[in-house]
């Protein structure tokens, strides 16, 4: 039997199952109930079955290496992501073993390779977002993020690109400066007292403060906690938990919308924390009290400028997802980075005398154009970034109407392809030991720069790169700055950090804790 035979009559025998299935289901006579039910069962088996084998013999993607499992079924992709928590880390593995292809699903192909990644999230592509992956963000109203339409995600990013420019960052840098100081404060405090302080709990706190009081003009206090417990940045873990089971099962998302949307307070919405915290921040911003600049502000009035009237509830989709993306992000980063520098103190040295030549007194505020400057710096963030590579979503994508060829292997309209960040970033030709911190590699020629940052995409790339990327850039040279000028280093609770995943972003495995002493 060829190929085209086998296909279809795998495709008859499943119409004629569903067929049998039905008609048991329909049957009235109690006596038959038991046998329609193991009946039907049985019949369920054999699709799977039948399904199985089609996917695994001849399906488009039969031929795409890979492990047979994810090659049958969605859940071994739901394991790594929801049991393991380990889903990119594991596929960045099979690429080393497989290639520049490997399938992890019956219809989704993995892709490692940095010219692939130019074409399907550059600026001009043509691969949309694949629906499934993306609607899982999606509360009452899509967001910046989770948008399908090109054009309204274009008007949309337009609301806020004014307001997350680095000009309009930096007029309020003072503000950065404070919330940094606030934090190396408690951590002086904490010094004096020769113990150890959680790292990422402690930036976490700095960045939720910082990206509320910029959103929506007031910090939740969240720095003024005695253990560095925010019961915000629990709610965000418990929304990115929840936003990896409904990739895994859309319909379940559709059924909490549905139940939000008609207030059916019997099914609990994992969001809602989140949604009260951006909520009252609406009102804040709102208040005629308050006058201070703020991101949703400034949206808000460029919107009215354009004729666009934005609804409550986009406000609110919004503002959750400034809030998870402005915290995690850059508190992951910050965390990689310290932890590093304080593991390896000739680092931490050569990062305070470069930071000295600008900032000569540990009161000293240099201007941010003066931190931007300094190499080592800049090194030392971006090889924080490369190495903890804190949104590994790996983003799906589907391949448009036309097909797509890739390596001489033609790709169907509708198939899906993804690629993380993760695996430009830990890339052994671009980056030799990339496990290893190492802010040095940033330092060579111009021309070997320039080759690494055709694989430096932290913050994605094209039409749909992070918008607050300049505030996360901003956020941690100010905050490195000022930790290296008034401390020296001690010690640290690991000696090298293993990363897990939670959704889309890295996450240490266990707590991690340092020392410091203040200068």
């Amino acid at each position: 039997m060829d190929k085209v035979a086998m296909e279809n009559f795998a495709l008859e025998a499943e119409s004629h199952l569903l067929q049998f299935k039905a008609q048991l289901l329909s049957l009235d006579r109690p006596v038959l109930v038991g046998g329609g039910v193991l009946a039907a069962l049985a019949a369920v088996v054999v699709i799977t079955l039948l399904k199985g084998f089609y996917n695994l013999f001849l399906h488009p993607l039969h031929d795409i290496p890979g492990p047979w499992i994810a090659g049958a079924t969605r859940w071994w992709l739901f394991q790594r992501e929801l049991v393991k928590e380990d889903a990119h880390a594991t596929i960045l593995k099979l690429h080393q073993k497989y290639g520049p292809l490997v399938r992890i699903s019956p219809d989704e192909v993995s892709v490692n390779d940095v010219t692939a990644y130019t074409e399907i999230y550059s600026q001009t592509s043509k691969f949309p977002k694949a629906k499934y992956f993306y609607y899982a963000f999606t509360d009452q109203t899509a967001n910046l993020f989770s948008m399908y339409d090109k054009k309204e995600h274009i008007q949309d990013k337009r609301l806020m690109s004014a307001a997350f420019s680095k000009a309009a960052i930096l007029q309020r840098e003072d503000k950065i400066y404070t919330m940094a100081d606030q934090l190396m404060d408690r951590i002086a405090g904490i010094s004096d007292a020769k113990q150890q302080f959680p790292l990422l709990s402690s930036f976490h706190c700095m960045t939720l403060d910082l990206i509320s009081e910029f959103v929506f003009g007031e910090a939740p206090g969240s720095l003024s906690l005695s253990d560095f417990k925010s019961p915000i940045v629990q709610e965000i873990a418990n929304a990115s938990a929840t936003i990896a089971f409904f990739q895994q099962f859309p319909t379940c998302r559709e059924l909490l919308r549905l139940a939000g949307h008609y207030k059916i307070k019997a099914i609990p919405n994992p969001f809602l924390g989140l949604g009260q915290v951006a909520d009252k921040g609406l009102e804040i911003m709102r208040s005629p009290d308050n006058t201070k600049w703020t991101l949703f502000g400034a949206m808000v009035e460029t919107a009215k400028k354009h004729g666009i009237t934005l609804s409550n509830e986009h406000l609110v989709s919004e503002g959750i997802l400034m809030l998870v993306a402005g915290t995690d992000t850059t508190a992951i980063a910050l965390s990689t980075t310290t932890h590093n520098l304080i593991r390896r103190p000739e680092l931490f040295e050569k990062l305070r005398q470069e930071i000295m030549t600008v900032a000569p007194t540990l009161d000293s505020r240099p201007k941010y154009s003066d931190l931007d400057a300094l190499p080592f710096l800049d090194a030392c963030v971006k090889e924080g970034l490369r190495i903890s590579s804190p949104v590994r979503g790996r983003l799906p994508r589907v391949v448009p109407k036309e097909g797509w060829t890739f390596k001489g292997r033609f790709f169907k309209p509708g198939t899906i392809v993804s690629a993380s960040s993760l695996y430009l970033l830990h890339d052994e030709d671009a980056f030799p030991s990339p496990e290893t911190f190492d802010p040095n590699r940033w330092l060579g020629l111009e021309d070997q720069r320039a080759e690494k940052l055709k694989y430096f995409h932290p913050f994605s790339r094209g039409t749909r790169q992070c918008i607050g990327q300049n505030l996360s850039l901003i956020e941690q040279k100010i905050t490195l700055s000022r930790l290296v000028l008034r401390f020296s280093p001690v010690a640290v609770s690991k000696p090298s950090i293993e990363w897990g995943e939670l959704g889309t972003n890295a996450v240490p495995d266990t707590p991690l804790y340092a020392q410091l002493k203040c200068n």
